[in-house]
């Protein structure tokens, strides 16, 4: 009896401790999120994180506010990565071909999954594209939605992989949109090339050779004189680039990928100019970033709000490029082209567009995105003054 009375009693106390542990913990994590900076980019997933939401009347009217700040507590929530990389390492020790919202593909490809738009977000950025185009009728307008590995490499996906048809909604986007604004395919040209070097296999960019075949359909729907490949001298400035995509998926046993850069036989002089951070280059790219994590931001040293390149381009054309990170490796076949290029990521950049377009006398606009990116952020909507 004195036995198992010891027991019960070490035993009442372990639970008690274990109890008070484990409440210590979730005091202590809560106290921690609240006491801890709000961190603005995530170096892992090559991203930025949420902010914390304003609370206004149109967030709560339009129900927005509940789903930003779940969206904020994900990415705040503290030591993020470490969980991350704690839930990608029991998944694949579990033999999941899916991590994190990461394909684990064949042929060591990542894939990132792609989530379908809602019918509501979906058809404002119709509109807003559509009351952009209103705003600035003399402005020659062209879209180019980049389908991903998702659609294009549909063969590398693992076996019974459930994936949306991402063409579908591209195709469906475009047939919304102004006749005015040309929409520029670019599938069958990647579809055609996908068995060469077009996606880094760990990183959810496309290669600089997969800007290049979207580079000549540009021409072809803007009535450019297209640069053939032999144009260029094809430089590998790196063999270990590790992606975005690597970080997510938590994986190791992956090959690094290789940057290639396409420079010109013939020097071209241009001179670059980051407005907001007051800073100036004679170069394209940025060296110093192969030196780090984020080896992809090389190519125009990342992203920034507004960039303006003016090059030797006897051409009186003013091009205004709206886009996200595909963009970056994809603007320097454009140089020749224009006398004027002006590059806004609306993620970062607040200002009036319409205006811009008139201080700068723009006369072509190229909205380019990958799909996962632009049916997923909210960003585009910006690109219209009208309500």
């Amino acid at each position: 009896m004195k036995y198992n009375s010891a027991r019960k009693k070490y035993n009442n106390i372990y639970i008690k401790s274990l109890t008070l542990m484990f409440l210590f913990f979730i005091f202590s994590v809560m106290i921690l999120n609240v006491i801890v900076p709000d961190k603005k980019f995530s170096s892992q997933e090559n991203r930025n994180l949420k902010s914390k939401p304003k609370l206004s009347v149109d967030n709560l009217l339009y129900n927005k506010f509940t789903s930003k700040y779940e969206k904020y507590i994900a990415d705040q929530f503290i030591l993020r990565n470490f969980w991350i990389n704690v839930k990608s390492r029991s998944e694949i020790l579990a033999g999941k071909k899916e991590n994190n919202d990461v394909y684990l593909g064949k042929n060591k490809y990542l894939i990132a999954k792609f989530k379908t738009p809602g019918k509501e977000a979906f058809d404002e950025k119709v509109k807003a594209i559509n009351d952009f185009s209103t705003e600035n009728k003399k402005v020659n307008k062209y879209i180019m939605l980049v389908p991903n590995k998702i659609k294009v490499l549909e063969d590398k996906l693992p076996e019974f992989a459930p994936a949306e048809n991402q063409l579908e909604y591209i195709n469906k986007f475009y047939s919304g949109l102004d006749k005015s604004i040309k929409t520029i395919n670019v599938f069958d040209a990647l579809n055609k090339n996908k068995n060469k070097y077009i996606y880094y296999k760990t990183d959810h960019h496309w290669t600089t050779q997969g800007a290049y075949y979207a580079y000549l359909e540009f021409c072809k729907s803007s009535g450019l004189t297209l640069k053939d490949e032999n144009y260029y001298n094809i430089k590998k400035v790196s063999n270990e680039f590790y992606g975005t995509l690597y970080s997510k998926a938590g994986v190791t046993n992956v090959d690094s990928d290789t940057i290639n850069v396409y420079l010109p036989k013939k020097h071209e002089d241009l001179l670059v100019n980051y407005v907001e951070e007051k800073k100036k280059s004679s170069s394209l790219y940025n060296s110093s970033s192969l030196n780090t994590k984020d080896k992809y931001s090389t190519f125009l040293g990342g992203n920034h709000p507004i960039i303006k390149i003016s090059t030797m381009s006897d051409s009186s054309k003013k091009l205004l490029v709206i886009k996200d990170s595909y963009a970056n490796c994809f603007i320097p076949f454009l140089t020749s082209h224009f006398s004027d290029i002006i590059v806004v990521d609306l993620r970062y950049y607040s200002d009036n567009i319409s205006t811009l377009i008139k201080d700068y006398n723009i006369t072509d606009a190229l909205m380019l995105y990958n799909a996962n990116t632009f049916f997923e952020d909210e960003s585009i909507l910006n690109i219209s003054d009208y309500d």
